[in-house]
């Protein structure tokens, strides 16, 4: 003789109107675009690193043909010298050619292992690289630049999404000023069997909306208001912060392009002049009119402007790799 009663009740609630509940999902959101702009930085800086080690290849490579040019330059002088004091002065200076080019030669292999650890493959595999530093003008202007990367730079704009997020938390904390809203549709049957409805009457919906409103809180939401405040400051001066090494950054990076440009010109000048040297001192000397000393001075300062030469060729072009990179140009563009 016993009987069974069930109750089933089910419940489905929306908030209305929820200030707190906006101004995090906007926070969030951009907090969301803050972190893309830190991926995006990351990428930028790892492609920095490898562009700065494959021109280091470049350059290495480079300063290897210079020392193996200085070596061919002191054997052929060596073959005309006739002097025994001119003699063993040609082989010491030769001797130090040759061991500046046995360091060249290791560095240049030190500088394809780095390049291949920072790409991800063998440190000892060997790479094929058929480039050359060469000079192609730059026309953008110090304003071009400086536009640009403040728009596009990566921690300008996540900069400026924190300064976003940090007013989505100003308003987070000023809903505690605003009431809640919410809206609830509920459906209630009963009978005794589970889930039926044995009876009309026990089938019914109630549909319903509740508002609260929190007015006195000890000031508890005036102090959220405050902190909040300051935390929106702080992102403030942050960007403002983050703009000024922006402009820093893309002046230094263009002013060190112009000189390495500058010292382009320069320095291929002065190669030509060094080689014209070279030749006159070492016609001097065969002619008999000539020191050693003098064809051993003129083979040094050819040496060093080849040097300066390579050396002004390759901060160009790293210098460009890193106005790219001041600027912000993305990876994936």
């Amino acid at each position: 003789g016993v009987k069974y009663n069930y109750g089933n009740t089910g419940t489905i609630a929306l908030p209305v109107y929820n200030a707190a509940l906006n101004a995090q999902r906007r926070a969030a959101r951009y907090g969301l675009n803050a972190a893309d702009f830190a991926l995006e930085q990351t990428k930028q800086s790892i492609r920095l690193t490898a562009t700065m080690d494959y021109f280091n290849i470049l350059q290495a490579r480079n300063l290897v043909k210079v020392r193996e040019e200085t070596v061919a330059t002191l054997t052929t002088h060596l073959a005309d010298v006739n002097a025994r004091a001119d003699v063993l002065a040609s082989e010491v200076e030769l001797a130090n050619a040759q061991q500046n080019l046995t360091t060249a030669k290791n560095t240049y292999e030190v500088a394809v292992a780095t390049l291949n650890n920072v790409i991800g493959v063998p440190t000892d595999t060997m790479l094929t690289i058929n480039d050359e530093l060469r000079y192609t003008g730059y026309d953008l202007s110090l304003d071009d630049c400086t536009d640009y990367g403040l728009i596009y730079r990566a921690d300008g704009a996540a900069a400026v999404y924190a300064v976003k997020q940090a007013q989505a938390g100003v308003r987070t904390a000023q809903a505690g000023y605003h009431p809640t809203v919410n809206a609830a549709a509920t459906r209630s049957i009963a009978g005794e069997r589970p889930f039926k409805d044995d009876h009309k009457s026990s089938n019914t919906w109630a549909v319903g909306v509740s508002a609260s409103w929190n007015i006195f809180d000890s000031g508890v939401t005036a102090a959220q208001v405050t902190a909040a405040k300051a935390k929106l400051r702080k992102a403030e001066e942050s960007l403002a912060e983050t703009d000024e090494k922006i402009r820093l950054d893309e002046r230094t990076a263009y002013l060190n392009l112009r000189a390495a440009e500058q010292n382009i010109k320069t320095t291929e000048k002065a190669v030509k002049q060094a080689e014209e040297d070279y030749n006159i001192a070492r016609v001097r000397y065969n002619a008999g009119v000539g020191t050693n000393l003098e064809v051993m001075r003129a083979s040094d300062n050819l040496t060093t402007a080849r040097m300066n030469y390579s050396t002004a060729l390759y901060s160009y072009n790293t210098g460009k790799a890193s106005l790219d990179n001041a600027m912000g140009v993305p990876v994936d563009l």
